[in-house]
């Protein structure tokens, strides 16, 4: 059995009801869902977590589907590092208060402007820091990477740290970065996988706290309902082979925490009371983060 992207059928998922990001098996009757979980996870070559959900029953609309041609790799680490050299430092200044979090954070995550696309290019890295890939984000909020662009981590060029905070996405990264935490954003709540478990390694963590966004629940077509955001931190807990925790804040995102008001203290605040465990052992434990 193999799988092919839900778009290209122009069907729903039979789990979440969507027509993005989700698959469908060949014979129409299976569901790998990108959002809600199930007893049967699937990690694909991407590092992204599925769920496969048995419905047994061909999906309408259901048609043929030719496999696109692949697209070139891009050499995404000469393109920013073009961009940025034509980026002024009063643009990056007057689009991190648009965002409300501090150029400085732009500077480390090599934030630039692109000309050609008049979108703001976000650099994404692989488990090893290097750059396989550019996420671009218009003003009005769009976001859409640069052709020939590899899914990736928002990994800052800073000093790392013992604690990990991740997040999800660039700005959230950003938002994370101007109070004083070492964080990686995802390129997705259940993407990056392969990516995290490698940059840990590589950068000497001993723990992480996975943010979750604070995502109303969706509902299934079932009328059941799920949580993309928190269920996505879970599975993503119990797979890097460290210390680890889930937390949520009691706002959307961290870039509107900050924007409210939170500190590095408050977020910490969350994560010293959370229940912590590691990939290794089903011992569960409070941990400091000192």
């Amino acid at each position: 059995m193999s799988w092919i992207p839900i778009s290209k059928q122009k069907a729903e998922c039979g789990a979440c009801g969507k027509k993005d990001w989700c698959m469908v098996s060949d014979d129409g009757q299976d569901f790998l869902c990108m959002r809600v979980v199930s007893q049967h996870p699937v990690q694909m070559k991407s590092g992204e977590v599925g769920y496969i959900h048995q419905f047994g029953e061909r999906p309408k609309e259901f048609t043929p589907y030719r496999k696109p041609v692949r697209t070139p790799e891009i050499n995404a680490g000469a393109i920013i590092s073009k961009w940025r050299s034509a980026t002024s430092a009063k643009q990056l200044s007057v689009y991190a208060s648009e965002l409300g979090v501090k150029a400085s954070a732009l500077m480390e995550l090599r934030v630039a402007w692109s000309c050609e696309h008049g979108a703001w290019g976000w650099p994404m890295r692989n488990g090893e820091g290097c750059i396989v890939g550019i996420r671009l984000r218009w003003p009005d909020g769009k976001k859409k990477c640069v052709t020939g662009s590899h899914n990736a981590l928002f990994w800052p060029f800073c000093i790392p740290q013992k604690t990990l905070w991740v997040v999800e996405g660039g700005t959230d990264c950003a938002a994370a970065l101007s109070i004083g935490l070492f964080a990686i954003g995802r390129p997705s709540c259940s993407g990056g996988l392969f990516d995290l478990q490698a940059s840990i390694k590589k950068l000497g963590v001993e723990r992480a706290v996975i943010i979750a966004d604070n995502d109303d629940d969706k509902e299934m077509p079932d009328g059941s309902k799920y949580n993309p955001g928190i269920d996505g931190g879970t599975n993503l807990a119990g797979r890097l082979g460290i210390l680890c925790c889930v937390v949520s804040l009691p706002c959307k995102d961290v870039r509107e925490g900050v924007r409210l008001g939170m500190t590095a203290e408050d977020v910490e605040n969350l994560a010293q009371g959370t229940l912590w465990h590691t990939l290794k052992t089903t011992n569960q434990t409070k941990s400091s983060l000192s």
